[in-house]
């Protein structure tokens, strides 16, 4: 009992341990690359892309099967042993080994693995695609529900405020300095209040729901995320919106799959080409035959028999012949070998007319090395514009911070002023609200722009080649 009792608390502990875990942003992006579906089913592709290109290196060497058959005859059937007809009941079996190997199809079968490679690199692109979509997903949903924290502080500031401010007002009432209206007024803020904290932690909660599914684990009310030291960015980026596309162009797998999508499209068109040249192949075989025909004798001896007489003398004639006791089966070996036929020779296969198949093919490919090339193009332009909108984004996001800051400030200023007047008497209830209203503003706004200042620099910096990271 005790042991189950120490299990027990250990169990417990684990439980608790693994329950308090908090997700680091690197942590999440190892747990939803190693989970997401996607990413499976990339992964996938690049094995099975790699295993074509093995293949299509394995097709260079011989080719080498073995065959046997079994044949029970009846009947009036050639003899295999001397090849007449006999009426009687044969059993024969056939076996033998033949390999083949190509040595000249127009150069289809190296350029084949040329192109598998190329098809095999541009499935690892597409898996690189995948998790630098997936980690900005990610990146992007941490940043949510840190923004989602720090709104829920918000609302318990303000609320905190409403209540003390409600307080203040119910004295003032009580000593006949306002009337009921402002208790009334500040009342209903302070329900406001309630309800805008109570929307803040449901958006919190939905963000962490969000985060979980992309992480592809299930959901638990004790997920939680491990808030980094976050900096501010106030980086001036000084280079041009070209340097950064330039560096862009050379680390984005989504250009150099497009690039070696156009060369696999080229290498196509050569394979296709050389379905115009003859195939000359080299072939092997080597066969043997066993049947229950072949027989041997059994003591075999000389022995003379009469094979007529001396017509004067009436004599008879003898001669040699073979005597013997029986026949058997000749053995099974000394049949293969006896029977080993070898033979050896060379195939040339002409194409002359193949229903336009080789044309049509070679046309079809030109058709894709032309689709490629505006692919590139199109790739290069979105880059383009993707890099000049993260510059864009950020300068404008870190104007707006500055701003926002600057607003933050002068609201936070006029609240405090208008506090004062109002525990003196001097403001009334509804003004209060709407300066305090202005100030709770400014300062949710100032926490989106902070989160989208970082979100926006978090881009910049991807495009610019630099991992995506929060803490400093």
């Amino acid at each position: 009992m005790a042991r189950i009792g120490i299990l027990i608390v250990i169990t417990f502990f684990v439980q608790l341990s693994m329950a308090q875990e908090r997700y680091t942003l690197q942590k999440c992006i190892e747990v939803g690359l190693q989970n997401n579906i996607s990413m499976k089913q990339a992964q996938l592709n690049v094995s099975n892309s790699h295993l074509n290109y093995l293949q299509s290196k394995e097709n260079l060497l011989p080719s080498v099967s073995g065959f046997t058959n079994y044949n029970f005859s009846f009947g009036r059937n050639i003899n295999p042993v001397n090849n007449s007809y006999v009426q009687q009941n044969v059993q024969s079996s056939q076996l033998g080994i033949s390999s083949q190997i190509t040595l000249f199809s127009g150069g289809q079968n190296t350029n084949t693995i040329k192109l598998n490679r190329l098809n095999d690199a541009v499935s690892r692109k597409d898996l690189d695609v995948i998790k630098n979509n997936l980690s900005l997903q990610i990146a992007t949903q941490f940043l949510q529900i840190l923004f989602s924290e720090e709104a829920i502080k918000i609302e318990q500031l303000a609320l905190a405020a409403t209540e003390k401010q409600l307080e203040t007002a119910n004295l003032l009432f009580s000593a006949g300095s306002t009337n009921q209206s402002a208790v009334l007024e500040l009342d209903a803020k302070l329900a406001s209040n309630k309800l805008n904290a109570i929307s803040a932690q449901n958006s919190f909660r939905l963000a962490k729901i969000a985060l979980t599914q992309l992480l592809q684990i299930p959901f638990d009310e004790t997920f939680s995320i491990e808030s980094p030291t976050v900096a501010i960015p106030e980086e001036i980026i000084l280079e041009s919106t070209a340097m950064i596309y330039d560096k862009a162009s050379k680390t984005m797998p989504e250009m150099e799959r497009v690039i070696i999508k156009h060369k696999a499209s080229l290498m196509q068109q050569v394979v296709s080409k050389g379905g115009y040249y003859p195939a000359l192949s080299l072939n092997a075989n080597l066969s043997s035959l066993f049947s229950d025909n072949f027989k041997d004798v059994i003591n075999p001896q000389t022995i003379l028999v009469p094979i007529g007489y001396v017509q004067t003398t009436n004599d008879v004639v003898l001669a040699k012949s073979i005597g013997y006791d029986g026949t058997k089966t000749r053995s099974f070996s000394n049949q293969v070998n006896d029977n080993l036929g070898k033979s050896i020779g060379l195939s040339l296969n002409i194409p002359i007319y193949s229903n336009a198949r080789i044309r049509t093919a070679v046309k079809q490919a030109a058709l894709q090395s032309e689709q490629q090339k505006i692919e590139i193009l199109r790739t290069e332009n979105e880059l383009y514009t993707s890099v000049a909108t993260a510059v864009a984004n950020y300068s404008g996001a870190l104007a707006k911070y500055r701003a926002l800051v600057v607003a933050v400030q002068a609201q936070k200023k006029n609240y405090d002023f208008n506090t004062l007047r109002f525990e003196t008497g001097v403001l009334s209830s509804a003004d209060l609200i709407l300066s305090q209203t202005n100030y709770e503003t400014s300062e949710f706004n100032l926490i989106q722009g902070k989160y989208d200042l970082i979100f926006r620099k978090v881009m910049l910096d991807f495009y610019r080649g630099k991992p995506i990271m929060l803490a400093n």
